[in-house]
């Protein structure tokens, strides 16, 4: 349970950082996910640079994205595979914050 806890608040985390909008209330991770991932293949598409930027700011090397991006590029959309990636940094981020916080 607090797994799943954790991966829906950095996919929230992820979108907001992403987007710079709220989610809507009640969104599943899934839904999230898959927003996510739409808006990034709009960025792949229309504005590499900020994407780039995106990517610096969570902390995702571009040597690691793009490899990511080559090994999947023919399972799913450069969207999804990037949405993963910020998932999956943004709930390392979760953890370690969780693991130092004072109790």
């Amino acid at each position: 349970m607090k797994k799943d806890q954790d991966k829906l608040e950095a996919v929230l985390w992820s979108y907001e950082i992403v987007t710079t909008d709220k989610p809507g209330n009640g969104q599943s991770y899934d839904e999230l996910q898959k927003e996510l991932a739409t808006y990034l293949n709009h960025l792949v598409a229309t504005d590499f640079n900020k994407l780039l930027s995106i990517l610096y700011r969570i902390d995702i090397a571009q040597e690691k994205a793009m490899t990511a991006l080559a090994e999947n590029a023919q399972k799913e959309t450069a969207g999804e595979t990037l949405a993963k990636l910020i998932i999956e940094r943004q709930l390392e981020k979760v953890i370690t914050r969780r693991k130092y916080r004072k109790p």
